[in-house]
């Protein structure tokens, strides 16, 4: 019979539970998300319907309004029956106040009109300046047309006929009297104003006759002004599934966008009304629900932590045992021990007590490998340090010879010369690990010096150091290659010269940071040894004439002290020349202990 593990099943049935949980929620997102979107249709159909019924009756009581006025005003009867309105002017007047007046009435409603064609009077009010100007003289206008005559006497109060004027849709109510006709205008804009409970789901209002073709575009959310203003530039290339969307939920998708789209029937005129919602306004609803079903498999998470932990706790103790054995060795904590203070199986301990025993052995084979490369990396520190500049010292000692010819000019010279190489000499010589970058500097300033007695005129040295720098331990001889360098391959008599140094520090990630910039005016680094220093610096050769060999160094020394958290970057600076970028973590620089104060000169 094939073997099997206890703790396996175990894992297998938690794991199938898990997914069937997960699966369950998936299989509910998306009837949940489904159940939204016909509550939603549900919800704004009924209200487009709703709509429909008060918007009708409201224009209906306009329609009560209209037909009243004929048989009650004194006012409106005289003058239909004026061939000339010279002298009746009053009248006149006395109709547009009346319209003033009873407009406040129909919110709904932009305007009223009378028109007597026998005088060719038209009398009218508007509660907008727009229509008032602009929209009225276009209305009287069409009632010359006898053509649109016929269409009004046709209709004669049945129903408002719409109207297309400036880029908006109008609709008017005409009833025909014996020598007038009265009516009144509003706009789809008006109409659809209504619709405020649509704000929130930054619906647009579409209008649109039977046969889909849309008539207007309308926004009451000022959020979905864009997406109406986007709609409008698609108007008669949009085409709505009208008898779908009469009779249940239908989506369209515009520009890589998806609506739901609801639609209504009008009662008051030949038009549909259409709701089109945002997909994303709906699927709010399921994201709050997917929020909560995290929470849920979170929850599902720790239980199913908890379990596998007292699982573990009860009946793996021996297979925990064992296992963190093997990680320890794999890891490599020879820190790690098996704790058998309250073992009580012979067998057990018998296989803690061989595991600790060989780690004793392992760790001090270790510390012996540790020990030798200790000695391996400051044997290969100290043989860095001794190339520094020894073709330097040979050019100063000649230098010495040449100017020690006696002459009183020669003789100060060369005293001062010699001051100044005691000290490079003792610094050099030094067997300090580490030291302030202040000392690092000061070591600089004296090489300079040094090379402007046998270069004079020829250097501009320029140091920008924050007040933090100096004190930031750093290794010995971390600049002088770098200025070495440049004085090696730039420095020419009689011309100029200038070296920049900086430091700075910084704070990356919570850690605070050195970085020190070396920047010269020379010729700068060829394109084809930055590309392979930038590419893999660590494995950088110098040529076979020597060139480079001291960033080299620095490279090198950089990766013995500070592993791969140093960073060195070289490039060639715009209107200068090589630049030299070093960026290494920040240390204060503590004076050990045991270290000696050695005498200040050779030479006083």
């Amino acid at each position: 019979m094939k073997n099997y593990s206890f703790r396996k099943r175990l894992y297998r049935i938690l794991y199938l539970l898990f997914g069937v949980t997960l699966a369950g929620l998936i299989g509910y997102s998306a009837f949940f998300s489904y159940s939204m979107q016909q509550r939603t249709y549900k919800d704004v159909r009924q209200l487009l319907s709703l709509y429909n019924e008060e918007t009708s009756k409201d224009l209906k009581s306009v329609d009560y309004y209209l037909m009243e006025l004929k048989n009650y005003s004194t006012e409106v009867a005289t003058t239909a029956t004026l061939e000339s309105i010279n002298g009746h002017y009053s009248s006149i007047l006395r109709i547009s106040q009346m319209f003033e007046f009873n407009l406040r009435s129909f919110p709904s409603i932009k305007g009223m009109y009378a028109y007597f064609p026998k005088s060719n009077t038209w009398v009218g009010y508007s509660n907008t300046a727009e229509s008032q100007k602009t929209f009225q003289p276009f209305l009287k206008n069409q009632f010359q047309n006898e053509e649109i005559l016929g269409y009004i006497e046709d209709a004669n109060g049945l129903k408002w006929i719409p109207y297309n004027y400036e880029n908006k849709t109008y609709l008017v109510k005409t009833f025909m009297y014996d020598n007038s006709m009265i009516g009144a205008w509003t706009d789809l804009n008006t109409l659809s104003s209504s619709l405020t409970s649509l704000d929130d789901m930054e619906a647009v209002i579409i209008f649109t006759d039977k046969e889909g073709n849309v008539i207007s575009i309308e926004s009451p959310s000022s959020v979905a002004k864009d997406m109406a203003a986007n709609l409008a530039e698609q108007k008669y290339q949009l085409r709505l599934p009208l008898k779908k969307s009469l009779n249940g939920s239908s989506e369209i998708t515009v520009d890589s966008k998806r609506y739901m789209v609801t639609t209504q029937e009008l009662d008051y005129c030949d038009y549909y009304i259409t709701a089109m919602i945002p997909m994303k306004i709906i699927s709010q609803s399921v994201n709050t629900f997917w929020r909560y079903a995290l929470l849920f498999m979170i929850l599902i998470l720790i239980v199913f932590g908890i379990v596998v932990y007292f699982f573990n706790k009860l009946v793996g103790g021996t297979m925990k045992m064992l296992t963190s054995m093997n990680n320890a060795i794999m890891s490599g904590d020879m820190d790690h021990r098996i704790d058998v203070t309250d073992e009580r199986c012979d067998e057990v301990l018998e296989v803690a007590t061989t595991y600790n025993s060989m780690v004793d052995h392992i760790q001090k084979l270790k510390l012996d490998v540790y020990e030798e490369r200790i000695h391996k990396k400051n044997f290969q520190l100290f043989f860095l340090k001794s190339q520094v500049a020894p073709h330097f010292l040979i050019n100063c000692l000649n230098m010495i010879t040449y100017l020690a010819d006696g002459t009183k000019e020669n003789t100060a010279i060369l005293r001062r010369m010699i001051e100044t190489l005691s000290k490079h000499l003792r610094y050099t010589l030094s067997t300090s690990e580490h030291v302030p970058l202040s000392k690092e500097l000061e070591y600089l300033d004296n090489y300079v010096e040094l090379t402007k007695i046998r270069f004079p005129g020829c250097i501009t040295y320029e140091k920008d150091i924050d007040e933090m720098a100096p004190s930031a331990e750093v290794f010995p001889l971390i600049l002088i290659m770098f200025m070495e360098n440049a004085f090696k391959f730039n420095l020419i008599m009689g011309e100029e010269l200038i070296v920049k140094v900086s430091a700075n520090v910084y704070l990356k990630n919570d850690e605070k940071r050195l970085h020190i910039s070396h920047v010269d005016s020379g010729e700068g680094f060829s394109e084809e040894f930055l590309e392979q220093f930038n590419n893999d610096q660590y494995i950088l050769i110098a040529d076979k004439d020597g060139n480079h060999v001291g960033i080299k160094n620095v490279v090198s020394r950089l990766r013995l002290y500070y592993d791969e958290s140093a960073v060195m970057k070289l490039s060639n600076e715009p209107g200068m020349g090589a630049r030299i970028d070093l960026d290494i973590p920040y240390v204060e620089y503590q004076k050990p202990k045991d270290e000696k104060t050695t005498m200040k000169g050779i030479i006083s």
